[in-house]
């Protein structure tokens, strides 16, 4: 689980290495007519609480796509650009704990497609820090590694059967559980088969996978024994305008601690249920998951419920939308009983969840989101929220957004307010290639934290510019 950190040494291995050799060589023999589109096997894939999701025009000239122009139609390339000013203050809710610096993300790609119903695609990522603090290491830098390179037999989107081998993202639901991070600066994508079923209004995604661990310098690979399967389904309009998605995920790896402090191994199934759509001018988004399996000879019994409603004046001038937002995530009441009872949250993108500074996990959680967001102009989006958080064991831990212990009170003599977050942000879209935002998070730690000796204020402001060439 996540509460539990890994004590296992990396065992790696090397499968990319033959998925590039057989992209160049089909590159060099293969008579073919293709488009360059590059698709995500996954489902729903917009933060409705992001403020980049606003309408864009299109763009007026892209260098890449005059490019591709010229190219044949069975070969065109892709890149994209993002750099990101950020600066925090009191990091970890301690004093002196500071930093300011620039993250800058390339990525360049190719995509071949031999048939209507064959495709490969390679792309390289390489994300640098300039001015952090040491250590200059994922999550914030990783020199030239290799991001997704994978083969498509059949059409991912409508396709009624079709598989996709190699490293790719997974990307499922509102990501509360299965996404590739992409927030950060090196972001982490899966050595994976997927298979995809499309039928009517049904669509299934099944999958055999493992995370691909990320390197500061090198080829990145995955761990051996770290494991993650799943099955996530997607039936659409059952109920009118919304969809349904229930989904079984299976997460296996070793090196993990029991209560007990013996080391074990990690088997934990999570099954769940999503129910999202929209009714007139209102919108909805709920989520249920529980946990069960074990860690050694520890049982696994952990829950979590997420609910979102919204509503959009469509006919005020701004078209402003109004949200509220509640998560719970079960904790564990004795973490000496042999049952763990906080809730994993798999491999999430927790980029604004749980507010705009990411410093809060779905696990051992209660937490209430409120917030507006409103339209400026078709393509500039203006948005603010405020978070509340309290744990949902007061014996527990509370947990940063990566899963790690911040503080703890094993007695639970400390409380349960963790903190406040207030946010604001903002998005401009030139066109649909070229996009600027900014935003600040600023955290007031609650009881909690003040009587666990995390007391002071974090604060965290960006800016950052993202070009998309596709």
């Amino acid at each position: 689980m996540a509460s539990a950190q890994s004590d296992s040494t990396n065992e790696l291995i090397r499968p990319d290495y033959y998925i590039l050799r057989a992209i160049l060589a089909m590159s060099a023999v293969l008579p073919l007519a293709a488009q360059c589109i590059v698709d995500n096997p996954g489902g729903s894939k917009v933060n409705i609480n992001r403020p980049s999701d606003a309408e864009v025009p299109a763009a007026r000239f892209s260098p890449i796509a005059f490019v591709n122009d010229a190219l044949p139609r069975w070969l065109c390339f892709t890149a994209g650009y993002r750099v990101r000013l950020e600066s925090y203050s009191a990091g970890n809710f301690q004093p002196g704990n500071s930093d300011t610096y620039l993250l800058t993300r390339l990525r360049v790609g190719a995509s071949i497609q031999p048939t209507a119903w064959s495709k490969v695609y390679a792309e390289l990522q390489d994300a640098t820090a300039f001015w952090k603090n040491p250590p200059l290491a994922p999550p914030y830098q990783s020199t030239w590694d290799l991001r997704r390179a994978y083969l498509d037999l059949g059409d991912i989107e409508h396709s009624p059967v079709s598989i996709r081998v190699g490293r790719q993202d997974i990307a499922l639901g509102h990501l509360r559980l299965v996404g590739t991070s992409y927030w950060r600066n090196a972001s982490h994508g899966y050595d994976a088969v997927m298979m995809v079923l499309n039928w009517n209004r049904l669509r299934v995604n099944a999958w055999a996978a493992s995370p691909v661990v990320a390197l500061d310098n090198g080829l990145s690979h995955h761990q051996q024994g770290n494991n993650f399967h799943g099955v996530y389904g997607s039936l659409k309009n059952l109920i009118p305008s919304s969809v349904l998605e229930p989904y079984t995920l299976w997460r296996l790896s070793p090196g993990f601690r029991t209560e007990a402090g013996k080391l074990g191994r990690l088997d934990e199934k999570t099954i769940g249920l999503r129910w999202a759509g929209t009714v007139s001018q209102f919108d909805y988004d709920h989520e249920i998951a529980g946990e069960t399996g074990s860690v050694g000879t520890d049982r696994i019994r952990a829950w979590g419920w997420s609910a979102i409603a919204g509503y959009t004046f469509q006919s005020a001038r701004l078209r402003p939308r109004v949200f509220v937002k509640y998560d719970y995530a079960c904790g564990d009441r004795n973490p000496t009983d042999g049952v763990r009872g906080t809730f994993d949250q798999l491999y999430p993108n927790i980029h604004d969840h749980h507010g705009l500074a990411d410093q809060v996990a779905w696990q051992n959680l209660k937490s209430v989101r409120t917030g507006v967001k409103a339209s400026l102009r078709s393509n500039w989006v203006l948005a603010g929220a405020y978070n509340d958080w309290w744990l949902a064991s007061a014996r527990d831990a509370f947990y940063n957004a990566s899963g790690s212990v911040v503080a703890r009170d094993p007695r639970g003599l400390s409380g349960t307010h963790i903190g406040r977050e207030y946010d604001a942000q903002t998005s401009f879209r030139l066109n649909r290639h070229l996009e600027l935002g900014g935003g600040v998070g600023y955290i007031r730690s609650g009881d909690f934290l003040i009587r666990t000796n995390h007391a002071h204020s974090y604060t965290y402001p960006y800016l950052m510019l993202y070009y998309n060439v596709f």
